[in-house]
């Protein structure tokens, strides 16, 4: 995953980013106590939003309890862990074992050969529990390989590929809200797919590697006026998909997210301001 998807601390109130922080803790603290230590480096912005989404939609019962942490020991920390924390927790070792998988065939050495080892446990228990969801997401982050490999350069047809991993991931139960969140991940995976590719630019033209937007290396501003254009439009059709939900629960923190958060991240992205940290 990528982090593209977060919160605008400045905005939120000190109970709401407690709030939000205690959903990141309660996946990190679940990761580390039912999968491996090595697993809480895969911790991101993207799984949180999706346990926050979830648990606002599903409104599970919640263990909230205080803990010490590794990154301030002194102060005991408030975490939020519901049955949708296991779910994320279970698609973020898909994703990141699928990922560990591909390092090993592109680009080989002991140290993603060795993380793969490390994560396969993990994989195994999340492959266990979710056997159907790990086929789909396989299944699209081949087909996003095909057209990798391809050198495809339609980035429409590119990130409907990883919107449709997207979709299966925000798509937690076969009920009612299927179709609603399906819409939500499919939009989310487009945006980080689009905003990922214009980031790595650079570096892909460095390393000889694949972008879809290898043919605007010579007019960036004509780029940055389509991402900007793309990137607007998925916004906004994911703004009707999530008021769709008519949500209660997290909806500040949520509206925060989707209004504040992401617009700042790809603005920034866009116009190559490094964006101080708001975590």
């Amino acid at each position: 995953m990528f982090g593209y998807v977060r919160i605008n601390k400045m905005d939120l109130t000190f109970r709401e980013f407690e709030t939000y922080k205690a959903y990141y803790c309660g996946l990190c603290k679940y990761l580390k106590r039912n999968h491996t230590e090595i697993s809480r480096l895969t911790l991101n912005y993207d799984i949180t939003f999706l346990i926050v989404l979830l648990s606002s939609v599903y409104e599970p019962a919640s263990e909230v309890y205080h803990e010490h942490c590794i990154v301030n020991p002194l102060k005991e920390k408030k975490h939020i862990s519901n049955e949708i924390t296991e779910y994320a927790a279970s698609m973020n070792i898909l994703l990141s074992y699928y990922k560990l998988q591909d390092n090993v065939v592109d680009d080989g050495g002991i140290k993603n050969k060795l993380a793969e080892i490390a994560y396969r446990k993990s994989y195994d228990t999340a492959l266990k529990k979710y056997p159907e969801k790990a086929r789909l997401i396989k299944e699209n982050l081949d087909r996003l390989s095909d057209l990798e490999k391809a050198e495809n350069t339609n980035i429409d047809e590119i990130s409907n590929t990883f919107g449709n991993l997207m979709a299966e991931v925000f798509s937690y139960k076969d009920d009612e809200y299927t179709q609603r969140l399906k819409n939500v991940g499919f939009n989310i995976g487009k945006y980080i797919y689009i905003l990922d590719a214009f980031a790595d630019l650079d570096d892909d033209i460095k390393n000889k590697s694949y972008n879809p937007f290898i043919s605007y290396k010579d007019d960036r501003e004509a780029l940055k006026m389509r991402v900007d254009k793309l990137i607007s439009m998925i916004l906004s059709r994911l703004e009707m998909n999530i008021l769709s939900l008519d949500l209660n629960l997290n909806r500040t923190i949520i509206e925060n997210i989707l209004y504040s958060g992401v617009y700042l991240r790809y603005k920034g992205i866009l116009i190559g301001v490094e964006e101080k940290k708001n975590m």
